[in-house]
């Protein structure tokens, strides 16, 4: 079994094929425009890597076939021209996203597919063999690093560290990207740029934890800023408003309606009312000055 150290060095070109120019002197871009899916483009032994250099999938598939030492053409698929959502590109990938392998006659689009694909399919004395002979222990151990390693959230740490760059130290993302990202991003939500139901169920939650007096204790004392945007802007709501109000009335609210059912319900004697309507007047007046003195 070769070593990493004695492996043939890869053939892969590192721009973008648009940018090279062949042996004649003539732009590639006639083979760019033709349908990759095209038979007459496949030899047995031709090996094609769709990829964007900033693919974090990408990358790693890039490093088995260097570290394999296999010949192979790179396409560089620009994420952010969005070339991974063109035609030409969807023919091979509905899913729109890199990386993608053709190999002869096989296109593979998934990650951990290329991988195993091209530890299965690409053997021999001069090929270095990454992953051990199945039942070994190296195999074990090599299978846990490969699923722990895997389950990172590695894009959530991207976007993370663009959008917020207060979060980073020494981070290597240049500014000018940072900040055109951040200038286009959505209004975010708890999943995303859509209003979903784990909004509804936080919301009601910190709204809950507000008219408990907690709030202070967990975000409003400055410490989860983000989460203080958030219950500022589901507050806003429309829906929010119609159906929890303000925190300030959410108790009035309650007690109230419940004390005109208990009078339908059991109808008290004159004195008995006076005394119920007086309270409730006096409750309804203090609320108001309340609320007056607080907010005007």
């Amino acid at each position: 079994m070769a070593t990493p150290n004695n492996a043939t060095p890869t053939n892969c070109s590192w721009w973008p094929i648009s940018a090279l120019e062949n042996d004649a002197g003539k732009s590639t871009e006639v083979e760019d425009s033709q349908d990759p899916t095209d038979p007459a483009l496949r030899s047995k032994d031709r090996l094609v890597l769709y990829h964007w250099t900033q693919s974090f999938s990408s990358q790693k598939v890039r490093l088995v076939i260097a570290e394999k030492g296999l010949p192979c053409e790179e396409r560089d698929v620009s994420m952010p021209l969005t070339e991974h959502k063109e035609p030409w590109f969807m023919r091979l990938n509905l899913g729109e996203e890199v990386p993608v392998i053709i190999h002869g006659d096989n296109i593979i689009s998934d990650y951990n597919q290329i991988i195993d694909y091209m530890e299965k399919n690409f053997t021999g004395e001069n090929v270095t063999q990454l992953i051990p002979d199945t039942g070994s222990i190296l195999h074990t151990r090599v299978v846990q690093y490969r699923e722990l390693l895997d389950s990172l959230p590695m894009d959530v740490y991207t976007h993370g560290c663009i959008l917020h760059p207060e979060l980073t130290t020494d981070s290597m993302i240049p500014k000018y990207a940072t900040a055109e990202i951040r200038r286009q991003k959505c209004e975010l939500w708890l999943c995303g740029c859509v209003f979903t139901l784990a909004d509804i169920l936080l919301g009601a939650t910190l709204h809950r934890l507000k008219f408990l007096g907690l709030s202070k204790k967990y975000w409003e004392d400055g410490s989860r800023p983000n989460l203080q945007s958030f219950f500022d802007r589901i507050q806003k709501r429309f829906a929010f408003r119609k159906v929890l109000g303000d925190i300030h009335t959410t108790l009035l609210s309650a007690v109230v309606p419940n004390a005109f059912r208990l009078v339908k319900r059991k109808p008290p004697s004159f004195f008995g009312a006076s005394f119920l309507m007086g309270s409730l007047g006096g409750m309804g007046y203090f609320a108001y000055w309340y609320l007056k003195k607080k907010y005007i």
